[in-house]
C-alpha cells in the first residue's frame, strides 16, 4: 500500500511539472558547422523558406538566418539556450524599400521565451521595432503545447511535439494588424519539421521540411 501511494505521488508530481520536450528541439551538437533546412510550400512555391541554423556550443546560442524562396534574407534570430528553454537575445528583420534596397531593422525584445522544455503553461515572446520615424511595429507570438503525434518527414516516420502558436503584428497608432495561427511540429532529433498556417482571412498553407543541406551545398545553390 505504501508503494502505491509513493507511485501515485510520483505521477502527481510529473503531471504538475509538465513533461519535457527538450529532445524535440533543434540538435545543437549537429549544427556547429551550420546546416540549412528547406521548408517547402508545395501549394505556393514562392512561400518556400530556407533557414540557416548555426549553433555555438561554447556560448550556448543558436542563430537562425531565414531566407525567402529567392534566397533573399528576411530575418536573423539568435536564441540563448538556458536550463528552462531558449530565449531571444537578438532579432533583426530585413526589409526592401521602394528602390529595391535591403535595409535591416532591429527588433527590441520585450517577452523573451521562444521555446520552453516544460509544457505545463503557455508562453510568449514579443518585440518592437521602429520601421521608420513614423512607424512602430509590435510583434508577439504566444505558444501552447498540444501533445505528441506521429508525422512523416524526409521519407520517415517521426514522433513529434505539436504546438499551437498565435502570431500578431500591429502597427502602433493605426488600425493595421496581421494575425495568423500556426501549428508547429518538432520532430525528435530534427527540430522544427512542419508548419501549418491559418490566416485570419481564411487562407491556409503548409511548409514542410523536405531537405537538410550542409553549408557547401547551400553556397552552391545560391
Amino acid at each position: 500500500m505504501r508503494y502505491v501511494k509513493l507511485i501515485s505521488i510520483f505521477f502527481i508530481i510529473l503531471t504538475f511539472a509538465g513533461c519535457s520536450v527538450k529532445e524535440f528541439y533543434f540538435p545543437m551538437s549537429e549544427l556547429t558547422n551550420g546546416k540549412v533546412y528547406k521548408y517547402e510550400c508545395k501549394s505556393e512555391p514562392t512561400k518556400t523558406e530556407y533557414w540557416k541554423l548555426t549553433a555555438d556550443l561554447k556560448n550556448k546560442t543558436l542563430t537562425t538566418e531565414a531566407y525567402q524562396s529567392d534566397f533573399r534574407q528576411y530575418e536573423l534570430f539568435k536564441e540563448k539556450i538556458t536550463d528552462k528553454g531558449t530565449e531571444v537575445v537578438e532579432f533583426i528583420s530585413y526589409f526592401k524599400n521602394n528602390n529595391g534596397k535591403i535595409f535591416p531593422v532591429k527588433n527590441t525584445p520585450k517577452d523573451v521565451d521562444v521555446f520552453r522544455w516544460k509544457t505545463k503553461e503557455p508562453y510568449k515572446y514579443s518585440s518592437e521595432n521602429q520601421y521608420d520615424s513614423n512607424t512602430k511595429m509590435i510583434f508577439s507570438k504566444e505558444r501552447e503545447y498540444i501533445g505528441k503525434v506521429k508525422i512523416n518527414i524526409l521519407g520517415k516516420e517521426y514522433e513529434a511535439a505539436k504546438f499551437k502558436g498565435s502570431y500578431k503584428t500591429v502597427i502602433e497608432n493605426s488600425t493595421e494588424k496581421f494575425e495568423y495561427t500556426q501549428y508547429s511540429y518538432y520532430a525528435n532529433g530534427i527540430g522544427l519539421a512542419k508548419m501549418e498556417k491559418e490566416y485570419s482571412y481564411g487562407k491556409k498553407e503548409t511548409l514542410e521540411l523536405t531537405k537538410i543541406m550542409n553549408i557547401d551545398e547551400w553556397n552552391k545553390r545560391q
